[in-house]
This record gives C-alpha cells, structure tokens and sequence, in this order.
C-alpha cells in the first residue's frame, strides 16, 4: 500500500478512519484545490465509513456532495442550451470529458466537478458554430491578435469561449490534439462512433467507451504538463474499471481503438501510472500489444519525474524535486505540442509579452 496519505485514501477509503487532526488538516489543503475533495467523500460513503469520520470532516464532505450533484445537474442543463444554441447550425455535437460522464450517468460523474463543458464539432462547421454560439450569448476570452492565430490556426480548439450571463466557459474542439503535434488522432471516428444520448428531448453525441479512456489519456500524457492531475489520471482509473466490468472485450478493444488514434504510448504511460499510484488492475497483456512503448530509459526517467509532478503538494511547502519535475514535464509537453522552430518562435513570443506585462507596456 501507497505511504502517500491522499493515495491511500483514494485507493483504500476505509484507511480515512485511522487519519489523525494533523493528517485530516493536510489533506484537506492537498484535495481541495485539486478537485478531490467530492471523490473523497464519495470514497467514504461508498465504503460506509462516513458516519466514523470527525464530525468537522463529515460536515466538508457533505458541502462537497452537494456542490458535485450541483455541478453534475448544471452540466446537464448546459448541454441542453449547448445543443439549443446549435438547432440550426448543421452540426454535430460530440460532448466530451465530464459533460459526458454526466450525461451518460457514469459512476466517474459522482463527486467529480467540472470547470467547464467541453464540445467537438466537425471543422469545417466551425464558422457556422462560432456564429451560432456568439449569438447565443458565448463570447472569446483570447483576444489578442496573436491567441487568436494560436488557437485557430496550430490548435484543436477554438479559443475558450465564456458565456456573457452565465459565465459558463466552453471550449470548443475539432480535435483531441492540436494539428502541430507529433500523433494524430482520427477526430471524423470520434464523430462517426460516436453514440447518441438524449438531452431533455434533444440528441446529443458522446464518445464510444474506448474513444473516451484514449482522450483522457491523450490530454494527460501528450497535451498536459502533468502537474497536479491525479485526478486525471484518477478519471482514467475509473473509466477503465467501469466499462472493463461491464465488457469482458474492453481491453482488446481499446488496444485496436489505439492503433487507430495513433495513441499507444500515451496510453501505456497513463495505464503504467494508473497501476502504479492507483492499483488499477491492468492486465499485461494489454500493455505488451501498445505500439510504440517509451524505450527504458525513457521510461525510467518518466517513472521518477511523474509521480513527483502528479501528486498535488501542500499549498505552503512545495518541494525542489516536485517543482522540477513538473517544470521538466511542461518542457516536455511543449515539446510534443509544436515543431522546434514553432515552438521556438511561440516561447519567445510569449516570453517577451509576459515582460512587457511585467514593465508595464501596453
């Protein structure tokens, strides 16, 4: 068993009811900010253990019980006007990440909160998307000139977009990667399996149970920086043990799907993990049919630097190992986004804007 406290208590929620003050106090301050605070409380009811925890506990669990079935219901509602917004723009809608663990009613939606919804739509349907969404109230929240030619022209995404009553933030995609980077994933098979779920009386899509677990681990483990996800990577944790219970072909079928999306490292990294920090029952024969693995030295090096960047740290004492690490990470991650030269000219255009933020030019 893990000796990190926030692990054991997501692996083996019965272990809570031995924490003492201090170890509640700590890890309350490394779960809340990292969105976990929901998965504990869900953990401890689950087990039955929520009635033996300190009173204090169980109260900070209830509030965030009740801000994870209100998120879970927003989301729902929000999907709806999504799909409302796009009646006649000629486009599907494929919801992603946790919009649709809410629609679907996964087990992975209880006590998880999402800070955004998250759509795909066919590319050449963007404009008539953006014009739709824009008159319906969503508005960009990059308007510089050069996010604005980021986004659209090297990303997966249009720049975020805000709703003006709402505040609801959306991200709309045309992909699961962004074009400059090294794999790329077959965005019109997202589409074309898709499966359709109805949205109080609307038509929604949202990704086949494989499709899914390959873009949680794609946006892990090829377009994230790692620092701070294991509740990301605790989503991969869940998904996959949900849909391998209900389907005894899970795992052959996601080695195949992965093929296809041109995603066998990123998913053996994420399932290397899972296993690693989570004790997901992964089984060996799934990891030796991924293509391509990181060579050993590769995965030596990521075996000391992702664990260290993943577990999120005690607001007031970050270590120098943790802090490296996630900083090698976000080279990394940078490094798979963009060729050199772009990615070279992006830096140092970012970098000069962050100094002139710092002297204050305009």
């Amino acid at each position: 068993m893990t000796a990190d406290p926030l692990l054991r208590a997501l692996r083996d929620p019965a272990s809570m009811t031995a924490l003492t003050g201090a170890d509640w106090t700590g890890l309350m301050q490394r779960a809340r900010p990292r969105a976990l605070l929901g998965k504990l409380a869900q953990g401890a009811a689950d087990a039955g253990v929520t009635d033996a925890l300190p009173a204090a506990v169980r109260r900070q669990f209830a509030s965030a019980g009740r801000l994870c079935a209100y998120n879970d219901e927003h989301l729902k509602a929000e999907a709806f006007l999504v799909l409302h917004a796009l009646r006649d723009a000629g486009s599907p809608v494929l919801f992603l990440k946790g919009a649709a663990y809410a629609l679907l009613g996964l087990k992975l939606a209880r006590g998880r909160v999402s800070s955004d919804i998250d759509v795909l739509v066919p590319r050449e349907r963007l404009p008539a998307v953006e014009l739709a969404l824009d008159a319906a109230g969503w508005a960009g929240m990059k308007l510089d000139p050069y996010d604005q030619r980021y986004y659209r022209e090297w990303m997966h995404e249009l720049p975020p977009l805000q709703h003006r009553y709402r505040a609801t933030v959306m991200d709309v995609h045309h992909t699961i990667l962004p074009l400059t980077g090294r794999i790329t994933p077959d965005a019109g098979a997202l589409l074309r399996d898709a499966l359709p779920v109805a949205v109080m009386g609307r038509t929604a899509l949202v990704p086949r149970p494989d499709d899914m677990v390959i873009h949680a681990a794609l946006h892990l483990f090829q377009d994230g920086d790692l620092a701070e996800r294991l509740r990301d990577l605790l989503d991969l944790h869940e998904l996959a043990a949900e849909f391998a219970a209900a389907d005894a072909g899970f795992w052959n079928g996601l080695a195949e799907r992965a093929r296809l999306h041109q995603a066998g490292r990123p998913l053996f990294y994420a399932f290397h993990f899972a296993r690693r920090l989570l004790g997901t029952p992964v089984p060996e024969e799934f990891l030796r049919t991924l293509s391509p693995r990181p060579a050993a030295l590769a995965l030596a090096v990521m075996d000391t630097l992702v664990p260290a960047a993943l577990l999120p740290s005690h607001p007031d004492r970050v270590s120098t190992g943790a802090a490296l690490a996630r900083r090698m990470l976000f080279i990394r991650s940078h490094w798979l986004r963009m060729p050199p030269f772009l990615l070279a000219r992006h830096l140092a255009i970012k970098g000069w804007g962050a100094v002139k933020g710092r002297l204050g030019f305009a």
